[in-house]
């Protein structure tokens, strides 16, 4: 379900301890030479959309506020940033505009790594400031399904960073007329220490600040050329799968 779709009588109706709503959130920013600016929060929501859609009317999917934290794309053409506290704040007043309706179970589902700090935080801090009246929780898509995106990739460490083969792909399953294969360029950015990564999937256990400019050209990281509409498919339907799960779960949690 769409919650702009939705009357508010029909809101109101909702069952407020088993429903589980879920925002999504992205980026608008550069995504290389063959991507849409808009690609983190149309995939975010996408994969949003799928697992409600399995959900058999138990998850309502929120508009998504569009805008992320992506100071670190701001030398390339297109990209909008919010700061990290106006991220926080957005994502807080829509929260607890829920929770003032009386709605328990809120999910926030990012598509966007640099969002990943803001999320870490927003996870405890709307937390405390709601504990006993709702659950908060805060995941980002890409790593929920770490494992089963590690099974389909074919690229090796550094294949899969922004506008990859993992991105790419996925926007080709979900809107193949915005990607422009033909204009992609491979890059296998060098962070210069073996502490860091670049990979969507490296972790790394060192938090310090990448301006994407310094490290690719084209803004992109990874092997967008590896791509295909078909490996997307495969790699959206393991993302669904693993946040139905983790809804499903979720949606029993006790609420302190």
């Amino acid at each position: 379900m769409r919650y702009e779709e939705l009357s508010s009588p029909e809101i109101d109706a909702l069952d407020r301890d088993r429903t589980v709503f879920v925002l999504p959130i992205g980026s608008v920013e550069q995504h290389g030479r063959h991507m849409p600016v808009g690609t983190d929060t149309m995939l975010a929501e996408s994969v949003a959309l799928g697992a409600a859609a399995r959900l058999a009317g138990r998850a309502v999917v929120m508009p998504p506020p569009w805008y992320g934290f992506s100071a670190h794309h701001m030398r390339f053409p297109g990209t909008v940033t919010l700061r990290a506290e106006t991220l926080m704040a957005l994502v807080g007043d829509i929260v607890g505009s829920l929770v003032e309706h009386g709605f328990r179970r809120i999910l926030v589902v990012n598509g966007h790594g640099g969002n990943g700090g803001v999320i870490d935080v927003l996870g405890s801090t709307l937390g405390h400031r709601f504990h006993g009246k709702a659950r908060i929780a805060c995941l980002t898509y890409f790593q929920l399904a770490r494992e089963a995106i590690a099974r389909l990739r074919e690229s090796g460490p550094g294949g899969m960073g922004h506008a990859c083969e993992f991105e790419t792909a996925m926007m080709m399953a979900v809107r193949e007329d915005l990607v422009h294969l033909d204009r992609a360029v491979a890059a296998y950015p060098d962070p210069g220490s073996s502490y860091l990564t670049t990979d969507l999937l490296g972790g790394s256990a060192i938090r310090t600040y990448h301006d994407f400019a310094d490290l690719s050209e084209t803004g992109t990281f990874g092997d967008p050329m590896l791509a295909s509409p078909g490996k997307g498919s495969d790699f959206h339907a393991a993302v669904v799968n693993e946040l139905v799960r983790f809804i499903d779960d979720f949606a029993g949690w006790r609420m302190g």
